[in-house]
């Protein structure tokens, strides 16, 4: 992992860890100790900072420190800065692992709200056809019933012409009938007027009978032009049934469109309902997101403050140096003293 600059708390560990091991930091020694990494021009002032702020951790280095003070010095800052690197690293950790979640979350979130989209559309589509199928049959429907209405009108004039065409039959049986009767009565006046007017009878009943051949050739086509509406009657009752079916068997496919859009409706609405609540889980993910970003910012937070604690203690450290380096001076000074007064006063006790 490449370095993106080198900073004063890079300098100041790499200096303390050479003057843990005894060494003097110099800018090459520095370099070395970050792995040849930063020029002489970059490492020069941080190093002569470095020196400015520890005069007398550089003093104890030139003269030399003893060695239980330097391992120890060395256990405490190798301790300090293990116990740094793993809480650095279990951080990073973690939010390596938390990043990776998320990232499978959102990429799992934007596959199911494509899918939907695609569902969607496609639910969207074939409303749209069963609308446009339901608007069809509503047109074809529309049509049956008014040719229905057509041919019940249609069916209203025969009847109405048939009652009609019987009114007319039996005024033509009742003319018939009163012919017949004017035939007997005819017939009667001849017989009993045989002899006197028997040319004007057998005139008046070749008339006659005339009239009756008309009245029956009358009759015969109104007859059959009774037969012809008769049948012409049961063809449209037959169109009617089937008409009358039809319109049923569009009603039913009615019905069923009308239950298939109900139902394509309803598995609208659902996915809407499965869309929202991917979209609150989305957003739900977002923040997240964001507090993990918080808590990473937190640790490297945590990441410098416990640099700067480390540079506290490496401070104290040099503190109790340059303390332990008085106190050995006072002793050394003491115990001339104390030679000296033993040298002026031989029978002065020794101190254990």
């Amino acid at each position: 992992m490449a370095r993106s600059g080198v900073l004063y708390v890079h300098v100041a560990q790499a200096a303390a860890q050479l003057m843990a091991e005894g060494h003097v930091p110099t800018i090459d020694r520095i370099r070395a100790a970050l792995g040849g990494t930063g020029s002489k021009s970059t490492l020069a002032p941080l190093l002569k900072r470095w020196k400015a702020a520890h005069p007398g951790t550089l003093a104890q280095a030139e003269q030399g420190l003893p060695t239980e003070l330097v391992l120890a010095l060395k256990g405490v800052y190798e301790k300090v800065q293990a116990d740094a690197a793993l809480q650095v690293e279990q951080t990073e950790q973690r939010h390596q692992a938390a990043t990776t979640v998320l990232q499978e979350q959102l990429q799992l979130s934007a596959a199911q709200r494509d899918a939907l989209a695609s569902t969607q559309e496609q639910l969207i589509e074939s409303l749209a056809a069963a609308n446009e199928r339901i608007q069809t049959l509503g047109d074809t429907v529309q049509r049956q019933e008014i040719a229905l209405a057509s041919l019940g009108s249609e069916k209203v004039g025969l009847e109405q012409r048939l009652v009609d065409r019987v009114s007319e039959v039996a005024a033509l049986a009742q003319q018939l009938q009163q012919a017949r009767g004017q035939f007997e009565h005819f017939q009667a006046a001849v017989a009993q007027q045989r002899a006197d007017e028997r040319q004007g009878a057998e005139q008046q009943h070749h008339r006659q009978e005339q009239q009756l051949t008309a009245l029956r050739q009358r009759l015969f086509a109104q007859q059959t032009r009774l037969g012809e509406l008769q049948a012409q009657e049961q063809r449209q009752s037959h169109d009617n049934e089937h008409l009358q079916s039809t319109l049923l068997t569009t009603q039913g496919a009615l019905a069923q469109s009308q239950s298939a859009h109900e139902h394509l409706l309803h598995q609208f609405t659902e996915l809407q309902q499965k869309h929202q609540a991917l979209e609150q889980r989305h957003a739900h993910d977002k923040q997240c997101l964001v507090e993990v970003q918080t808590n990473l910012a937190v640790t490297q937070r945590e990441r410098s403050l416990l640099a700067e604690r480390l540079t506290r203690t490496e401070s104290s450290l040099t503190e109790l140096g340059t303390e332990q380096q008085r106190l050995l001076q006072d002793n050394a000074v003491l115990s001339s003293q104390l030679a000296e007064l033993r040298t002026q006063q031989p029978n002065l006790p020794s101190v254990s």
